[in-house]
């Protein structure tokens, strides 16, 4: 049998793994079809509920002024929504429809809440801004305030009042009894697990790569994670090196290939954009995998040197 001539356009097999709203969806109706709890061993104790006079509305403007993004839905045949799920800021929100016959109503049928959502985001201005102009009424315009923070009020269209949160500086205590004199306040903190052990002495403080070439090496990962090097130079040991100074653990880079990188896992905000980012660079992706951690990609850059891209699980 002649040979396929289009056997030569072949490409390796490489699995992709799925967008994390599809996969949690998925799991969510596998879940339910099966009978079992959609929350996940070891999830939230407690969660959000809330109950909204239109829930598909609802839905979407939590998707256009927080960035929800939906995994469940469940609507009944009279057409209202009975569950649904959201994750915003990596927190779950269930909400459904009014179903008033079993007491179920919302802040619009009670003429208001006396509960507040507290949300915390990166930026409190945009954030309460596109709220707003997604439909949201503002109650309080952002401002700085005496605890710390910079904060927002406003009340969404549906009657829930959203407290938006962004941590300006650490404030104790004490310098919050001084600046809000008119207020008693108490803090205790317990130690946490990792305060309670003692302090080694070996902690990591910095770290080589190895790579073939230095200067090639510099501009893959500056082009890829906004790593800043310093010009490549001679070590100590003769060999060409490259300080990287705007990582939280400062490291370098090496040509001697007789001193190989330790493996290390790179945590990215999206993974699929990473994958497409490392491929443009002229990098290869291994292998895409899915842990209960979050997905992983094993890669090498573009001197075929071998790392991973990591995308933590939503709370994870």
């Amino acid at each position: 049998m002649p040979a396929d001539p289009l056997e030569a356009l072949r490409q390796p097999v490489v699995p992709i793994a799925p967008r994390q709203d599809f996969a949690a969806e998925l799991r969510a109706r596998v879940a339910d079809a099966l009978g079992l709890s959609p929350v996940p061993a070891g999830g939230p104790a407690l969660s959000v509920y809330l109950c909204v006079r239109g829930a598909p509305a609802a839905i979407d403007f939590y998707r256009e002024a927080f960035g929800a993004v939906e995994t469940m839905r469940m609507t009944g045949d009279d057409g209202r929504v009975g569950h649904a799920e959201i994750t915003v800021e990596g927190m779950t929100v269930m909400l459904a429809d009014e179903h008033p016959e079993i007491g179920v109503v919302s802040p619009e049928t009670l003429g208001g809440t006396p509960v507040s959502l507290s949300l915390h985001v990166g930026d409190v201005d945009a954030t309460y801004a596109r709220a707003v102009a997604a439909g949201a009424t503002g109650e309080r315009p952002p401002a700085d305030q005496f605890h710390g923070n910079r904060n927002a009020t406003l009340r969404d269209p549906f009657g829930h009042r959203w407290m938006l949160t962004q941590p300006v500086e650490a404030v104790s205590a004490e310098e919050m009894a001084r600046r809000a004199p008119d207020y008693t306040v108490t803090a205790e903190t317990a130690p946490s697990a990792a305060e309670a052990l003692p302090t080694p002495t070996g902690q990591l403080g910095y770290f080589t790569l190895s790579a073939p070439d230095v200067g090639r090496a510099a501009a893959f990962y500056s082009a890829l994670f906004g790593w800043h090097f310093e010009p490549p130079g001679p070590g100590s040991t003769g060999r060409t090196y490259s300080h990287v100074d705007n990582t939280a653990v400062p490291f370098g880079i090496h040509d001697a290939m007789d001193d190989p990188s330790p493996h290390h896992y790179y945590r990215v905000d999206d993974l699929q954009a990473m994958i497409v980012r490392v491929r443009e660079l002229g990098g290869e992706i291994v292998a895409v995998d899915e842990y209960a951690s979050g997905g992983s990609a094993r890669c090498r850059d573009d001197q075929g040197v071998e790392f991973d891209l990591w995308q933590a699980a939503p709370g994870y």
